[in-house]
């Protein structure tokens, strides 16, 4: 949750920076691209092309969902297969 909260604040802040528009009407924007609702105060088109990007980087990181994200960026080994240890004697 912690992670989720900081992505959507750092999300308002860059689109603030870039943006003109009213705090509330940014808010509900990025708040809706990270969790991938569909509700938007049609402000997407008014938006800059960077800040259309960053909404574009929090709807895939919204669906992926942040700690699957951290999970498998921490993880050295992708593949869980192991193949067992064995010595066979053939002939």
């Amino acid at each position: 949750m912690m992670m989720s909260g900081l992505l959507v604040c750092i999300g308002i802040f860059i689109v603030s920076l870039f943006e003109q528009l009213p705090f509330l009407s940014v808010m509900t924007e990025v708040m809706s691209a990270f969790s991938t609702t569909g509700l938007s105060p049609d402000l997407t088109q008014k938006l800059s092309l960077p800040s259309q990007i960053l909404l574009i980087l929090l709807m895939f990181i919204g669906r992926l969902g942040p700690l699957t994200l951290v999970y498998n960026l921490g993880t050295r080994s992708h593949s869980r297969i192991r193949y067992p240890d064995a010595q066979m004697q053939i002939g």
